[in-house]
């Protein structure tokens, strides 16, 4: 008499765990084409040639050197953001490490400064919230290389990409 109770109960669970899993992939997937189409969309509007990029956790981080842009898409957040930044616009960018108690890095951000209008746009790199622990220590890697790369093209001339000797 049990083993007509426990063994639909039991089927419902397995089936309930497998949608789950089902809507979740989904929703990865979803978000996965958003930022893609974001990208895309920048791309085409400002006639990028992105060389270098990368895409993590719904993050995207990509450099035009020709046109000295950098592109930001994250969706990690309610609030999405979508920006293309002018490099020679920059003045200042750094690393801040966010800590709001005594249990490790909440937070890593690239802070970039307008040199005109001192209004300032961070990008997240790490999120404790979102991210897993394990790549804190990649994420903080990648995030002081952009944060080079920025430093390196955001000054005006074609710099050391294409640098050469005068006798």
């Amino acid at each position: 008499m049990i083993a007509y109770i426990v063994i639909p109960v039991f089927i419902l669970v397995i089936c309930a765990m497998a949608g789950h899993s089902l809507v979740q992939n989904s929703r990865k997937k979803r978000k996965r084409i958003a930022v893609a189409s974001t990208c895309d969309r920048f791309m085409r509007t400002s006639r990028l040639a992105i060389e270098d990029a990368d895409f993590f956790n719904y993050r995207y981080i990509g450099l035009d050197r020709r046109n000295k842009k950098l592109l930001l898409i994250d969706h990690c957040n309610r609030e999405k953001q979508e920006l293309c930044v002018p490099l020679p616009e920059i003045g200042e960018s750094k690393i801040i490490y966010v800590k709001e108690d005594d249990h490790g890095i909440d937070h890593i951000l690239l802070e970039l400064r307008n040199k005109r209008t001192g209004q300032r746009v961070q990008f997240c790199f790490f999120d404790k919230e979102k991210d897993p622990l394990i790549e804190l220590s990649m994420l903080a890697r990648k995030a002081v290389n952009w944060k080079t790369r920025i430093d390196i093209h955001k000054h005006p001339g074609n710099g050391c990409a294409r640098s050469e000797y005068v006798l």
